[in-house]
């Protein structure tokens, strides 16, 4: 299918509920970023890449219903909304992606993920994974990440980052957004935090 058409319906959708363009699209670019660098360790697809920025336009869009449990709302206005481009399997899996943003981890007795393949399941687990992590990195929603690399220890993933002062908020949400991704990748996430200085060396924190 047409990716502009696709975009075109993921934008009108987000559009509709009032989405946050600089948190969202921030979140999508380091959602890419990261799917990018750790393609050895899920060997997904590009197209499954799409599905993940996809998601990370909209996971926020339950704002609209509520604040709380704007992530169950997000799924289910996903899957209402008529995303003629999309196959219904893509859009469950936009929808449980966009869902599993925060809070509760996957399982089968969730009913919309119960309903996937396998093979589905587990591409939501690795998706979903990503996009926890990179909205951690943009919980402050100021954009504060100008760059980011994978480095991948034998225990880790490093998130080196570049901003121009320390992402205190961002810390902290990774640790607690690490959850799925450690579950899933059998690594501790952690940021490596780079501050270009003009006069001294790059200032470096490391979290816990």
């Amino acid at each position: 299918m047409e990716t502009k058409q696709r975009l075109d319906a993921i934008l009108e959708l987000a559009r509709q509920y009032n989405y946050e363009p600089m948190h969202a699209h921030q979140v999508e670019c380091l959602a890419g970023t990261i799917f990018m660098e750790l393609q050895e360790f899920h060997s997904l697809t590009r197209e499954d890449r799409k599905l993940l920025e996809y998601a990370a336009i909209l996971h926020d869009i339950g704002y609209f219903v509520s604040p709380r449990g704007h992530h169950r709302h997000a799924l289910m206005m996903i899957l209402t909304e008529p995303l003629t481009p999309f196959t219904r399997e893509e859009v469950k899996i936009i929808a449980n992606v966009a869902r599993y943003h925060r809070k509760a981890l996957p399982t089968p007795e969730h009913t919309i993920y119960g309903t996937l393949s396998e093979e589905n399941r587990q591409r939501v687990n690795y998706l979903a994974a990503i996009l926890r992590v990179a909205d951690a990195l943009d919980r402050s929603k100021q954009s504060l990440i100008r760059e980011l690399t994978c480095e991948v220890t034998e225990d880790s993933v490093l998130f080196h980052v570049v901003t121009d002062r320390e992402p205190t908020v961002e810390m902290g949400a990774l640790n607690r957004r690490g959850d799925l991704f450690r579950a899933v990748f059998k690594k501790n996430p952690q940021i490596v935090v780079q501050i270009p200085r003009l006069s001294t060396p790059d200032a470096v924190f490391q979290t816990a």
